[in-house]
């Protein structure tokens, strides 16, 4: 795994245990900014933490 994605993945764990209810999407958009993402890494946050898979 590419350490941004990795950093992103540590990020985004820390921003939803701190708060449960939080955006999801928001925090990916906020998260994909932050560390430069690509698409596909993007993709990756979002089938993980929306689609559960």
């Amino acid at each position: 795994m590419d350490e941004s994605l990795k950093n992103a993945v540590k990020y985004m764990s820390d921003q939803l245990k701190d708060d449960p209810g939080i955006d999801r999407n928001t925090l990916i958009d906020d998260a994909s900014k932050k560390f430069d993402l690509n698409p596909m890494q993007t993709e990756f946050l979002i089938n993980k933490y929306v689609l559960g898979k």
